[in-house]
């Protein structure tokens, strides 16, 4: 039997082989496969260019970083060479030392606020955040953000503004600021995240504006607060 269709297809509409590839000099014509790289690069000529930009600018910070390496390794190596045998085992036994000082501090601060009995506050530097606590339990917990240690200028000195660490207590309470002894301020921020470092002035930690209205009214002056 044989069967006849009133549609018989075309076959020559059809395209086959290379005939069906995209041309970029043809428009839309053809599937959307690409040639290569140069198609591409003439389809998204931005791209590319952004591209190219951001990879100059990572090899730049990369070449500078490794530059000031190298510099501050040299200005060590310099400054150990003027020193007798005794200064520098006197150098390295002090510089041991003080880490060791640092390491003891924090874990007795860490140490301390999982045991204090009274309400207080526990700032983790390391993981960004700040809890309300009593005995170990964990009464509200909030996001914060830290400055990117710098220096200031006193005359001729420069003074680190670092986070601080180990136990301080509350000096003043402001209405969206908490204000410790030292002078390091916990402030509100209406971003929740609070997170851009370069945002934050010296001195300061952010939570955000909920957080601090929360617990406004729990804390009191004198409470202790621990940096770890």
């Amino acid at each position: 039997m044989e069967i006849h269709s009133d549609n018989p297809v075309d076959n020559s509409l059809t395209p086959t082989g290379e005939e069906g590839r995209r041309d970029p000099a043809k428009g839309d014509r053809g599937d959307r496969r690409r040639g290569g790289w140069r198609d591409f690069r003439r389809a998204y000529p931005g791209f590319v260019f952004t591209l190219l930009v951001g990879l100059v600018a990572i090899l730049a910070i990369d070449g500078y970083l490794v530059y000031k390496g190298r510099a501050y390794d040299a200005e060590v190596a310099r400054l150990r060479a003027n020193m007798t045998e005794t200064e520098r085992a006197r150098t390295d036994a002090i510089v041991a030392s003080e880490e060791n000082k640092a390491r003891i501090a924090l874990a007795l601060a860490r140490r301390q606020a999982k045991i204090e009995k009274t309400l207080h506050l526990s700032v983790a530097v390391d993981s960004g955040r700040i809890y309300l606590e009593r005995e170990g339990a964990v009464l509200r917990e909030m996001v914060a953000s830290f400055p990117a240690e710098t220096t200031v200028k006193s005359g001729s000195d420069s003074i680190p503004v670092v986070v601080p660490r180990g136990q301080r207590t509350i000096a003043r309470l402001e209405e969206n600021a908490i204000v410790l002894d030292g002078g390091t301020v916990i402030s509100a921020a209406g971003d929740p995240a609070a997170g851009d470092s370069a945002t934050v002035p010296a001195g300061t930690v952010r939570i955000p504006l909920a957080d601090m209205k929360a617990i406004r009214p729990n804390l009191s002056r004198g409470m202790r607060v621990y940096f770890y």
